[in-house]
């Protein structure tokens, strides 16, 4: 699932989700698009920055484990040419209490949520990172 990523005024209710996993990618996409929010979806990185501009997103949803770039990695390219940029990493709750939360605190991230997470919850969270 992608879309192209235009040009265009900050939007809030914007989200762009990056997620390897489909079932997941579709979800989310759904949920967020069902509360209001226009959602752009990718599973593979490398078309995130193929396609990325400054300014477009309220919000940006990583996961962490996907092929070709992890979440990571992709963080540091997107802050590179948005440094503005709000992100959120979302992870599986295995890794969540591991290692991970203190390289989401170290790298500055605006908020992480556990897979599976509870549509409401979701967009709770989606909004609260958003406002803040």
């Amino acid at each position: 699932m992608s879309s192209k990523i235009e040009q265009e005024n900050p939007s809030q209710d914007r989200i762009l989700v990056v997620d390897d996993e489909l079932d997941v990618n579709i979800s989310l996409h759904m949920v967020l698009e069902t509360n209001g929010f226009k959602v752009d979806s990718y599973s593979d990185p490398r078309e995130v920055l193929q396609n990325f501009r400054p300014g477009v997103y309220g919000l940006i949803i990583l996961d962490i484990k996907m092929p070709h770039l992890n979440g990571l990695a992709l963080y540091r390219e997107l802050k590179k040419i948005d440094h503005n940029a709000k992100i959120c990493f979302l992870t599986a709750g295995e890794m969540f209490y591991g290692d991970y939360s203190d390289i989401f605190n170290s790298v500055g991230a605006d908020g992480f949520m556990r897979k599976p997470i509870e549509n409401q919850k979701l967009v709770e969270r989606v909004r609260k990172i958003i406002s803040s």
